[in-house]
């Protein structure tokens, strides 16, 4: 194979994982994903938010009750999974000018979704997201994602120093124009953590890749 069409066949493989889509239905896993497990407990309790909020206004913003309880809980700064190694210092991140969740552009960084509950809180789901990989700068700190098991430990560490912990429940693939209505975002229901990631199939005449990797974890602990 020669050196043109190797580097050709890595940067088809290797992309951006820019932001994680927000949208309506679901799809079938893309080649190459991983084997989906375990059941995604409570699905979609609350109203998801549209991909591109009406007037420029974000619907993603929480209503004063929910922002209320989540400024009580300390933020979080760091997600580790102590069984693969994986340690991700954490940032608040928002709504994108597009409309899309916003992500690190480090992709060594995790960013805590700030109008989801802050981990810790005591209903609904705490999203963070995080690249798989990055042109140039190798895998994201998320692309481990992809070997979690169930009833892997997921820690959450705040900036007072308290933790609060989950195990993992689940693991899905979720075509990126169905996340909004898959329940990743729900504001009630039982608290679980939800990480997202980019997942394939890869295409760059499609704008990347087609799938998010969900991982849900279901709060066991707070300390």
């Amino acid at each position: 194979m020669g050196r043109r069409r190797f580097l050709g066949l890595v940067s088809a493989v290797i992309g951006v994982c820019l932001t994680v889509l927000l949208g309506l239905t679901l799809a079938r896993n893309g080649p190459g994903a991983p084997a989906d497990f375990g059941a995604d407990p409570v699905r979609a309790s609350a109203p998801a938010a549209s991909p591109r909020p009406p007037g420029g206004r974000s619907s993603h913003a929480p209503a004063p009750a929910v922002r209320d309880r989540a400024a009580a809980i300390p933020a979080p700064v760091s997600v580790r999974i102590p069984r693969l190694r994986l340690a991700a210092p954490v940032e608040a991140v928002g709504v994108a000018p597009d409309g899309q969740v916003a992500v690190p552009d480090d992709p060594a960084r995790a960013g805590w979704y700030r109008f989801s509950p802050s981990p810790g809180a005591v209903a609904g789901s705490s999203v963070v997201v995080g690249h798989v990989d990055a042109t140039g700068r190798g895998l994201g700190v998320l692309a481990a994602l992809s070997e979690v098991r169930e009833g892997d430990e997921v820690v959450v560490d705040r900036r007072d120093r308290s933790t609060t912990t989950y195990r993992i429940t689940s693991r899905r693939t979720v075509a990126k124009d169905a996340l909004a209505g898959s329940g990743a975002f729900r504001r009630e229901g039982p608290p679980v953590l939800t990480l997202i990631t980019c997942a394939g199939p890869y295409l760059p005449e499609a704008g990347g890749y087609q799938n998010n990797l969900v991982v849900t974890a279901a709060a066991v602990a707070t300390g």
